[in-house]
């Protein structure tokens, strides 16, 4: 038997359950209720309120934490899905190490590991890195109480892995959201395949209209990206975790999509309960742990490679370093000796070899016709230069992809829509027509648009305030909604793309 521990915003979630053959039957499951404030973000930040409550469940039940697998949420995990070619898994290791390196400054010292993930065209990398004083904050806790951890992992490898192995998401088009308190995390599967993730924190109390506005809003954003893919699937369905049925049905009378189907997320066939039905176990608020069963091929764990990170090489005594100084100069010397002896050697027997060789009159005709064949060629070259130059003008050219479109139309963040893109392929510029909520909305994006070093410039001419209006109605058993109209801020901007395909 297993246990998957994961610490939710609610409480310690405590699974314990066996798979085999890809089907996991559940024994127990537990919520220890932790003071509040003593988790945010992640980390442990009252060990002692933590410690006390876990102890207190060891006391009731012994075997509570036995066999004990982590699974840990945090914005301070960095996470990348990389495409890469088949590899050796040392070869592997050291792409997800460097995929980091680009954004090391804005993390504190970051363990690493991977994991394998299906992809468009067979297995991608998908690579997290954490920072260590949030791993420190577990083992620390876990070692005060003598509770072996057996492996860590993150909560958005895990439910990519649960997905992936599940056969009920195969060759779906789906959204998948998980509440836990007010953090949100949506992921975007097409055709079964983990495309895209979205962290955020609802501001609104749950429950409320607000509440129900701004889940809107992230799914709007979902489905746009969706569509600005220009993929062959469309999002028809999205799945909520963490949510009731109260809040979901608020959520449904504000969804202007009626071929988009809102569901809460049903536990599937593959996971089943060993123990007798309680009303209390919600599928959707144990998913973490649930989805910490599902390791795939190759499980992240993360305790190994915090432990490998801190282990320190043993010096050379004092001696032995006294002695590297004198043995290094007489092993360059006698270096130097032997290179200058076999140069030496070497050229004398090369000489005797080339004026044999140059005394040949055979040698010496076919030089002549060699010295013809090189003028030939020669012309030929300036032939080939002549193409290569043309070749490279044309590769100067600004190059633009779906990526970069996606990019743009991902950094929103919910808050700008887009009204008009148009794009000049003479100048290279993307003329951006948007609408924001705020005036400081508007001068962010253009910020985050700079950040990208997609462009050599960004003009932007400023925002002038308008009138949006949403007049949409939705109609949700005998209630009837009619849309408002809004004062938002127009503006635009000129992005001028780099050239080429180095940026």
């Amino acid at each position: 038997m297993q246990t998957l521990v994961y610490f939710s915003n609610d409480g310690i979630q405590v699974l314990q359950g066996m798979i085999k053959g890809g089907h996991l039957t559940i024994s127990n499951f537990k919520t220890l209720p932790v003071e509040t404030g003593a988790l945010i973000n992640g980390v442990i930040t009252n060990e002692e309120a933590v410690k006390e409550t876990i102890a207190e469940a060891l006391k009731e039940s012994p075997h509570l934490f036995k066999n004990m697998k982590l699974v840990i949420d945090s914005s301070l995990i960095a996470t990348k899905n990389v495409e890469v070619p088949k590899l050796k898994p040392k070869e592997l290791a050291a792409v997800a190490a460097t995929e980091f390196e680009d954004t090391a400054g804005n993390y504190d010292a970051l363990v690493v590991d991977y994991a394998h993930i299906p992809g468009p065209a067979g297995n991608n990398l998908f690579c997290c890195g954490v920072e260590k004083r949030v791993l420190e904050s577990y083992v620390a806790l876990f070692a005060s109480l003598k509770i072996q951890i057996k492996s860590i992992d993150v909560g958005l490898n895990t439910l990519i892995q649960y997905v992936s192995a599940t056969r009920d998401y195969k060759g779906m088009t789906v959204a998948i959201n998980i509440l836990d308190g007010k953090n949100l995390v949506s992921l975007l599967f097409e055709n079964g395949i983990y495309i895209f993730s979205n962290r955020s924190r609802l501001l609104s109390e749950r429950g409320t209209d607000a509440f129900a506005n701004e889940l809107s809003g992230k799914l709007s954003s979902l489905i746009q990206f969706n569509k600005s893919q220009k993929s062959e699937y469309t999002l028809n369905m999205s799945l909520y975790a963490g949510l009731d049925e109260y809040e979901l049905n608020g959520l449904r009378a504000l969804n202007f999509d009626p071929d988009l189907n809102l569901f809460i997320i049903p536990q599937t066939p593959n996971i089943k309960n060993g123990f007798v039905m309680d009303e209390s176990f919600n599928f959707g608020r144990f998913i973490y742990p649930i989805a910490g069963f599902f390791a795939g091929i190759k499980p992240i764990n993360l305790f190994d490679a915090y432990r490998k990170s801190n282990v320190i090489k043993k010096e050379l005594p004092f001696e032995y370093k006294a002695l590297i100084l004198p043995a290094a100069m007489i092993l360059i010397c006698l270096f130097v000796f032997g290179v200058f002896f076999g140069l030496k050697y070497s050229a004398q027997k090369s000489l005797e070899e080339s004026n044999a060789y140059i005394s040949d009159e055979s040698n010496q005709a076919e030089y002549m016709q060699a010295k013809e064949l090189t003028d030939e060629v020669s012309g030929i070259q300036a032939e080939i230069s002549n193409v290569e130059s043309i070749n490279t003008a044309i590769g100067t050219n600004p190059n633009l992809t779906s990526d970069k479109l996606s990019h743009m139309v991902t950094l929103c963040n919910g808050v700008i829509a887009l009204n008009a893109m148009e794009y000049d392929g003479t100048t290279g510029a993307i003329h951006i027509s948007a609408t924001a909520n705020n005036e400081k909305e508007a001068a962010q994006y253009i910020k985050r648009l700079k950040e990208t070093q997609y462009f050599t410039q960004v003009d932007y001419t400023g925002y002038a305030q308008v009138a949006a209006s949403s007049g949409q109605t939705s109609t949700f058993g005998n209630t009837t909604s009619t849309g408002a109209t809004s004062t938002g801020f127009g503006f635009s901007a000129d992005a001028y793309l780099k050239a080429g395909d180095a940026q």
